[in-house]
Protein backbone atom coordinates (compact mmCIF):
# COMPACT_ATOMS: atom_id res chain seq x y z
CA UNK A 1 0.00 0.00 0.00
CA UNK A 2 1.29 3.42 -0.81
CA UNK A 3 1.88 6.32 1.45
CA UNK A 4 -1.10 7.68 0.06
CA UNK A 5 -3.55 4.80 -0.20
CA UNK A 6 -2.77 4.19 3.76
CA UNK A 7 -2.94 7.43 4.48
CA UNK A 8 -6.58 7.99 2.77
CA UNK A 9 -7.85 4.80 4.31
CA UNK A 10 -6.91 5.96 7.48
CA UNK A 11 -8.75 8.86 6.96
CA UNK A 12 -12.05 6.78 5.69
CA UNK A 13 -12.27 4.60 8.36
CA UNK A 14 -12.14 7.50 10.86
CA UNK A 15 -14.92 9.44 8.81
CA UNK A 16 -16.92 5.91 9.47
CA UNK A 17 -15.99 5.89 13.33
CA UNK A 18 -17.64 9.23 13.28
CA UNK A 19 -20.70 8.49 11.56
CA UNK A 20 -21.17 5.73 13.39
CA UNK A 21 -21.26 7.80 16.74
CA UNK A 22 -23.08 10.78 15.22
CA UNK A 23 -25.91 7.97 14.01
CA UNK A 24 -26.17 7.19 17.82
CA UNK A 25 -26.69 10.55 19.20
CA UNK A 26 -29.45 11.49 16.21
CA UNK A 27 -31.46 7.55 16.71
CA UNK A 28 -31.31 8.77 20.78
CA UNK A 29 -32.15 12.24 19.97
CA UNK A 30 -29.50 13.33 21.84
CA UNK A 31 -29.38 16.99 21.04
CA UNK A 32 -27.05 18.78 23.21
CA UNK A 33 -24.22 16.64 21.98
CA UNK A 34 -24.97 17.23 18.32
CA UNK A 35 -24.93 20.88 18.79
CA UNK A 36 -21.88 20.60 21.02
CA UNK A 37 -20.47 18.43 18.08
CA UNK A 38 -20.96 22.07 16.01
CA UNK A 39 -19.16 23.89 18.84
CA UNK A 40 -16.37 21.17 19.27
CA UNK A 41 -15.54 20.75 15.30
CA UNK A 42 -15.47 24.74 14.45
CA UNK A 43 -13.12 25.29 17.92
CA UNK A 44 -10.90 21.99 16.35
CA UNK A 45 -10.71 23.25 12.60
CA UNK A 46 -10.13 26.96 13.97
CA UNK A 47 -7.05 25.80 16.32
CA UNK A 48 -6.07 23.61 13.87
CA UNK A 49 -5.88 26.47 10.85
CA UNK A 50 -4.15 28.73 13.61
CA UNK A 51 -1.28 26.49 14.66
CA UNK A 52 -0.50 25.41 10.89
CA UNK A 53 -0.57 28.91 9.60
CA UNK A 54 0.60 31.31 12.81
CA UNK A 55 2.54 28.90 15.14
CA UNK A 56 3.88 26.98 12.01
CA UNK A 57 5.12 23.86 14.51
CA UNK A 58 3.71 21.16 12.42
CA UNK A 59 1.82 20.62 9.27
CA UNK A 60 -0.58 18.06 7.88
CA UNK A 61 0.11 15.57 5.09
CA UNK A 62 -1.48 17.25 1.82
CA UNK A 63 -3.07 14.69 -0.16
CA UNK A 64 -6.29 13.42 2.26
CA UNK A 65 -9.83 13.60 0.67
CA UNK A 66 -10.80 16.50 2.04
CA UNK A 67 -8.66 19.77 3.36
CA UNK A 68 -9.96 22.38 4.78
CA UNK A 69 -7.09 25.34 3.80
CA UNK A 70 -4.34 25.65 1.39
CA UNK A 71 -2.62 22.30 1.27
CA UNK A 72 -0.32 22.81 -1.25
CA UNK A 73 1.11 25.14 1.15
CA UNK A 74 0.89 23.08 3.97
CA UNK A 75 -1.44 24.94 5.71
CA UNK A 76 -4.15 23.09 6.02
CA UNK A 77 -6.55 21.32 8.73
CA UNK A 78 -7.80 17.36 7.55
CA UNK A 79 -11.65 17.77 7.33
CA UNK A 80 -11.46 14.25 9.57
CA UNK A 81 -8.98 15.99 12.32
CA UNK A 82 -11.92 18.63 12.86
CA UNK A 83 -14.40 16.20 13.31
CA UNK A 84 -12.44 14.34 15.60
CA UNK A 85 -12.73 16.67 17.78
CA UNK A 86 -16.54 17.46 17.42
CA UNK A 87 -16.78 14.16 18.05
CA UNK A 88 -14.31 13.83 21.01
CA UNK A 89 -14.66 16.35 23.15
CA UNK A 90 -18.61 16.20 23.56
CA UNK A 91 -18.54 12.42 24.54
CA UNK A 92 -15.56 12.67 26.71
CA UNK A 93 -18.02 15.93 28.10
CA UNK A 94 -20.54 12.91 29.03
CA UNK A 95 -18.18 10.75 30.63
CA UNK A 96 -17.15 13.50 32.79
CA UNK A 97 -20.44 14.21 33.94
CA UNK A 98 -20.82 10.80 35.12
CA UNK A 99 -18.41 11.49 37.98
CA UNK A 100 -18.65 15.12 39.09
CA UNK A 101 -21.43 18.25 38.63
CA UNK A 102 -17.99 20.32 39.35
CA UNK A 103 -17.48 21.98 35.48
CA UNK A 104 -13.73 22.37 36.16
CA UNK A 105 -13.31 18.40 36.95
CA UNK A 106 -15.73 17.67 34.29
CA UNK A 107 -13.30 19.29 32.01
CA UNK A 108 -10.21 17.46 33.33
CA UNK A 109 -11.80 14.86 32.94
CA UNK A 110 -12.80 15.25 29.37
CA UNK A 111 -9.00 16.65 29.03
CA UNK A 112 -7.84 12.94 29.92
CA UNK A 113 -10.08 11.26 28.13
CA UNK A 114 -9.22 12.66 25.05
CA UNK A 115 -5.87 12.99 25.77
CA UNK A 116 -5.74 9.50 26.62
CA UNK A 117 -6.60 8.33 23.34
CA UNK A 118 -4.34 11.00 21.60
CA UNK A 119 -0.92 9.89 23.91
CA UNK A 120 -0.10 7.02 21.65
CA UNK A 121 -1.72 7.96 18.34
CA UNK A 122 0.17 10.96 18.09
CA UNK A 123 3.31 8.70 18.37
CA UNK A 124 1.52 6.47 16.06
CA UNK A 125 0.16 9.07 13.47
CA UNK A 126 3.93 10.83 12.75
CA UNK A 127 4.99 7.42 11.23
CA UNK A 128 2.17 6.63 8.85
CA UNK A 129 2.72 7.74 5.44
CA UNK A 130 5.44 9.91 6.51
CA UNK A 131 4.00 11.86 9.11
CA UNK A 132 -0.09 12.26 9.00
CA UNK A 133 1.44 15.58 10.58
CA UNK A 134 4.80 16.66 10.62
CA UNK A 135 6.17 18.50 13.89
CA UNK A 136 8.87 21.34 12.57
CA UNK A 137 11.84 20.99 14.87
CA UNK A 138 11.19 18.03 16.38
CA UNK A 139 12.91 14.61 15.09
CA UNK A 140 10.96 11.44 14.79
CA UNK A 141 13.25 9.26 17.02
CA UNK A 142 12.40 6.76 19.91
CA UNK A 143 13.78 8.80 22.66
CA UNK A 144 11.99 10.11 25.74
CA UNK A 145 13.55 13.80 26.74
CA UNK A 146 12.18 17.25 28.12
CA UNK A 147 10.88 18.32 25.09
CA UNK A 148 8.83 15.30 23.61
CA UNK A 149 7.64 12.01 23.73
CA UNK A 150 9.01 9.61 20.78
CA UNK A 151 8.76 12.70 18.15
CA UNK A 152 5.73 14.34 19.85
CA UNK A 153 6.54 18.06 22.12
CA UNK A 154 5.12 17.80 25.30
CA UNK A 155 3.42 20.93 24.84
CA UNK A 156 1.29 19.39 22.15
CA UNK A 157 -0.22 17.44 24.74
CA UNK A 158 -0.57 20.36 27.62
CA UNK A 159 -1.58 22.50 24.89
CA UNK A 160 -4.78 20.40 24.28
CA UNK A 161 -5.87 21.43 27.70
CA UNK A 162 -5.79 25.41 27.12
CA UNK A 163 -8.86 23.78 25.22
CA UNK A 164 -10.42 21.39 26.04
CA UNK A 165 -10.62 22.47 29.75
CA UNK A 166 -11.52 26.07 29.32
CA UNK A 167 -14.60 25.26 26.65
CA UNK A 168 -15.72 22.23 28.94
CA UNK A 169 -16.59 24.91 31.57
CA UNK A 170 -18.03 27.21 29.71
CA UNK A 171 -20.42 24.08 28.01
CA UNK A 172 -21.23 23.06 31.73
CA UNK A 173 -21.79 26.68 32.74
CA UNK A 174 -24.56 26.98 29.75
CA UNK A 175 -25.89 23.63 30.48
CA UNK A 176 -28.82 25.29 31.98
CA UNK A 177 -29.18 28.12 28.89
CA UNK A 178 -28.58 25.71 26.39
CA UNK A 179 -31.58 23.85 28.07
CA UNK A 180 -33.91 26.81 27.63
CA UNK A 181 -33.39 27.64 24.28
CA UNK A 182 -36.52 27.58 22.49
CA UNK A 183 -35.49 26.36 19.06
CA UNK A 184 -32.72 24.75 16.88
CA UNK A 185 -31.90 28.37 15.45
CA UNK A 186 -31.10 29.39 18.83
CA UNK A 187 -29.75 26.43 19.60
CA UNK A 188 -27.35 27.19 16.81
CA UNK A 189 -26.45 30.30 17.41
CA UNK A 190 -26.21 29.36 20.83
CA UNK A 191 -23.14 27.06 20.14
CA UNK A 192 -21.40 29.68 17.84
CA UNK A 193 -21.41 31.23 21.20
CA UNK A 194 -19.53 28.62 22.83
CA UNK A 195 -17.15 28.10 20.19
CA UNK A 196 -15.98 31.92 20.53
CA UNK A 197 -16.01 31.94 23.82
CA UNK A 198 -13.76 28.53 23.57
CA UNK A 199 -11.31 30.19 20.85
CA UNK A 200 -10.58 33.31 23.13
CA UNK A 201 -10.20 31.11 26.19
CA UNK A 202 -8.21 29.05 24.26
CA UNK A 203 -5.47 31.58 23.28
CA UNK A 204 -5.43 33.19 26.42
CA UNK A 205 -4.07 30.02 28.09
CA UNK A 206 -2.20 28.89 25.50
CA UNK A 207 -0.60 32.45 25.53
CA UNK A 208 0.19 32.03 29.34
CA UNK A 209 1.67 28.33 28.67
CA UNK A 210 3.98 29.79 26.24
CA UNK A 211 5.73 32.65 28.27
CA UNK A 212 5.71 30.36 30.97
CA UNK A 213 7.76 27.44 28.67
CA UNK A 214 9.91 29.97 27.35
CA UNK A 215 11.23 30.49 30.70
CA UNK A 216 10.56 27.08 32.12
CA UNK A 217 11.95 24.44 29.27
CA UNK A 218 10.36 21.84 31.85
CA UNK A 219 6.91 23.19 32.60
CA UNK A 220 5.65 21.28 29.25
CA UNK A 221 6.41 17.73 30.41
CA UNK A 222 5.96 18.34 34.13
CA UNK A 223 2.29 20.37 34.11
CA UNK A 224 1.16 17.43 31.69
CA UNK A 225 2.20 14.23 33.89
CA UNK A 226 0.90 16.52 37.01
CA UNK A 227 -2.58 17.26 35.12
CA UNK A 228 -3.17 14.18 33.66
CA UNK A 229 -2.06 11.48 35.79
CA UNK A 230 -3.50 13.69 38.96
CA UNK A 231 -6.85 13.52 37.27
CA UNK A 232 -6.29 9.52 35.59
CA UNK A 233 -5.83 9.03 39.41
CA UNK A 234 -8.75 10.75 40.46
CA UNK A 235 -10.74 8.87 38.03
CA UNK A 236 -9.69 5.61 39.13
CA UNK A 237 -10.72 6.16 42.71
CA UNK A 238 -14.09 7.48 41.61
CA UNK A 239 -14.61 4.93 39.15
CA UNK A 240 -13.32 1.79 41.02
CA UNK A 241 -12.71 2.55 44.54
CA UNK A 242 -15.82 4.26 46.14
CA UNK A 243 -18.10 1.73 44.86
CA UNK A 244 -20.50 4.29 43.46
CA UNK A 245 -21.19 2.55 40.10
CA UNK A 246 -22.32 -0.93 38.53
CA UNK A 247 -20.90 -1.72 35.47
CA UNK A 248 -22.67 -3.51 31.97
CA UNK A 249 -25.84 -2.13 33.14
CA UNK A 250 -26.18 0.23 30.60
CA UNK A 251 -24.69 0.90 27.73
CA UNK A 252 -24.01 4.29 26.03
CA UNK A 253 -23.25 3.01 22.54
CA UNK A 254 -21.81 6.44 21.49
CA UNK A 255 -19.03 6.31 23.76
CA UNK A 256 -18.33 3.28 22.97
CA UNK A 257 -18.61 3.24 19.49
CA UNK A 258 -16.47 5.92 19.05
CA UNK A 259 -13.77 5.74 21.81
CA UNK A 260 -13.33 1.96 21.15
CA UNK A 261 -13.30 2.01 17.82
CA UNK A 262 -10.39 4.97 17.50
CA UNK A 263 -8.54 2.75 19.44
CA UNK A 264 -8.73 -0.46 17.52
CA UNK A 265 -7.34 1.79 14.68
CA UNK A 266 -4.48 2.86 16.62
CA UNK A 267 -4.23 -0.58 17.96
CA UNK A 268 -4.29 -2.19 14.53
CA UNK A 269 -1.76 1.17 13.16
CA UNK A 270 0.70 0.33 16.04
CA UNK A 271 0.94 -3.28 15.12
CA UNK A 272 1.05 -2.27 11.51
CA UNK A 273 4.09 -0.09 11.61
CA UNK A 274 6.09 -2.15 14.03
CA UNK A 275 6.22 0.33 17.04
CA UNK A 276 3.81 -1.56 19.26
CA UNK A 277 6.73 -4.95 18.58
CA UNK A 278 9.72 -2.12 19.80
CA UNK A 279 8.35 -0.38 22.58
CA UNK A 280 5.54 -2.97 24.02
CA UNK A 281 5.35 -0.97 27.36
CA UNK A 282 2.99 1.45 24.03
CA UNK A 283 0.46 -1.25 24.28
CA UNK A 284 0.01 -2.03 27.80
CA UNK A 285 -0.60 1.73 28.14
CA UNK A 286 -3.30 2.28 25.18
CA UNK A 287 -5.02 -0.59 26.84
CA UNK A 288 -5.48 -0.24 29.91
CA UNK A 289 -6.07 3.99 28.95
CA UNK A 290 -8.58 2.03 26.55
CA UNK A 291 -10.72 -0.50 29.56
CA UNK A 292 -10.51 3.25 31.34
CA UNK A 293 -12.28 5.06 29.13
CA UNK A 294 -15.11 2.51 27.83
CA UNK A 295 -15.55 2.05 31.64
CA UNK A 296 -17.83 5.44 31.30
CA UNK A 297 -19.72 3.63 28.57
CA UNK A 298 -21.03 0.94 30.30
CA UNK A 299 -21.25 2.15 34.15
CA UNK A 300 -24.90 3.22 35.93
CA UNK A 301 -24.77 5.28 39.50
CA UNK A 302 -25.43 2.72 42.40
CA UNK A 303 -29.24 3.54 43.56
CA UNK A 304 -29.21 5.27 47.22
CA UNK A 305 -30.89 3.13 49.58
Amino acid sequence: MSAMQLARTVEVVFYVVYLAAALVLVKNKRVEQLFQLITCSLLGVSLELFSVNIFKTYHYYPHFFVNLGDAAALKSCPLWVGLGWGLLMPLAIVAGKKLSKKPIVVGLVAYVIVIGWDLIWDVIAIRTSGGLWVWRGTSVSLTINLASLYGIPWMNYLGYSAAIVPLTMIMAFNDRKFAAQANNVRRFWFAILNYLEGLVSFIVVVGIFAVIYNFVPAFAVTAFLLLFGGTLIYMLVELFAKHRFNFLGQFDWAIILEFGLSYLVSLFMGFYLGLFQDKPWLVVVHIFLMLVTLAFGVLTPKKVR
